[in-house]
């Protein structure tokens, strides 16, 4: 009986910094104020998102095997 580990992604880091970084690019650009903790929110959960859609590709990869 062989069973394959499916390995752990990576938590997507530089997609949250390249999110935070565009989030405060655009409230600059547009409004011309930064708020960063509004910023740092919505990167924080477009993060865990993209994580949890990495997850779920890596265990629907996993049970097609």
């Amino acid at each position: 009986m062989s069973s394959l580990a499916v390995p752990s992604e990576r938590f997507p880091v530089s997609e949250g910094i390249g999110l935070f970084v565009g989030i405060v690019a655009w409230d600059l650009l547009s409004a011309g104020e930064m708020n960063l903790l509004q910023a740092a929110l919505a990167a924080a959960v477009g993060s865990l998102a993209w994580y949890a859609v990495r997850c779920w590709r890596a265990r629907i990869r996993g049970k097609r095997r």
